[in-house]
Parts: structure tokens; C-alpha cells; sequence
């Protein structure tokens, strides 16, 4: 297993406060947002 993707992962609890905001927001997530901590970082910030 490569670690090193594994980190760059978004968390479960990011995930799923993801999915909360998107249904809140009606926002659809990119799907590299769930492959990358960081944009889903920047998806959050953007859409909050």
C-alpha cells in the first residue's frame, strides 16, 4: 500500500461534512474533490 496517496485522501468525517453542505447547498462535488485533501479543502471554503 502506498501511504503517501493514502494521505493526500480527504478523511471520512471530511467526507462526510462534504455530503452534508453539498445536499444543504444543492452543490454537486467535484470527484477529484475525494481524491485530494486539498481541493476538497478549497471546495469547502468556497462554498460554506
Amino acid at each position: 500500500m502506498n501511504l503517501g496517496a493514502q494521505d493526500s485522501r480527504p478523511t471520512s468525517k471530511q467526507v462526510a461534512f462534504v455530503e452534508r453542505l453539498a445536499r444543504i447547498k444543492r452543490r454537486a462535488v467535484p470527484d477529484e474533490c475525494f481524491r485530494d485533501k486539498g481541493l476538497m479543502w478549497k471546495w469547502i471554503d468556497g462554498n460554506k
